[in-house]
């Protein structure tokens, strides 16, 4: 999403270390409180970004599933003070603490990884990861920061792109009569066979025009030249200074 903020403006590679930073501190998180300053820190970068909250609600709902099934499985398997019984149930109000935080990590993990992203492109992604993994010696073992920040890149693109043709399939699938409720299976199998035909296709086409144009991982330069900036260093200041207070 074009931007012109402050978070719009950093290099790139100061926002993925930041979003690594920030998701260690998450994961250290075992307060309430804490979760609360952490909203609060999301809240004002989201408002000074002017950015929609529908797009991180659409970020999130996809993995609603997946958090209550979370939080159920602490709450009713954790041993503590009852706070009610359902026959041979019982949540606890240690299970509902310990539930609470862990869906409530994994919740503020998205909604910073999609703030990354809603503020950065994908070519900035790539740029950026290319050029933090550059001095790893990755490539003693055949693979290059220019191959994995190319695989990045492309799934960034295959993913809205599967989502598209899923959902066409969907739609051509019911047009065609098909009840995806009453016949969950033989939905499932009329929506995954030709996904995966076209996921392959597409897959094949792709590494077809990168061979075409005769793409090599190696001494691969970039159209987009990355440069720390002030900002860029008082932020990593920062979060040193974050990580050592989380590791005392």
């Amino acid at each position: 999403m074009p931007g012109k903020s402050f978070l719009h403006r950093l290099d790139p590679r100061t926002k993925i270390i930041g979003l690594m930073a920030v998701s260690f501190c998450i994961l250290k998180v075992s307060s309430f409180e804490i979760m609360l300053l952490i909203s609060i820190i999301f809240s004002i970068l989201v408002i000074a970004c002017h950015l929609p909250t529908i797009h991180f609600a659409r970020s999130v709902r996809p993995m609603l599933p997946f958090f209550i099934f979370i939080f159920l499985m602490q709450l009713l398997f954790t041993e503590g003070s009852p706070l009610f019984e359902f026959g041979l149930l019982t949540g606890t109000y240690e299970g509902f603490l310990l539930g609470s935080i862990l869906a409530l990590r994994f919740i503020f993990l998205i909604l910073f990884a999609a703030l990354i992203t809603a503020t950065t492109s994908p070519a900035g992604i790539t740029a950026g990861v290319e050029r933090l993994l550059r001095p790893l010696p990755i490539r003693y073992v055949g693979i290059s920061s220019h191959d994995l920040a190319m695989m990045m890149s492309l799934s960034l693109y295959f993913v809205p792109m599967l989502f598209d043709s899923f959902r066409d399939l969907r739609d051509a699938q019911i047009s065609r009569g098909l009840d995806i409720k009453k016949e969950p299976v033989k939905a499932i199998m009329s929506l995954t066979v030709p996904l995966v035909r076209m996921s392959l296709r597409s897959v094949n086409e792709v590494a077809l025009a990168m061979e075409s144009r005769c793409y090599t991982g190696e001494g691969r330069s970039s159209m987009y030249l990355l440069e720390f900036r002030l900002s860029d260093y008082a932020l990593l200041v920062l979060y040193c200074m974050l990580l050592f207070l989380l590791c005392i």
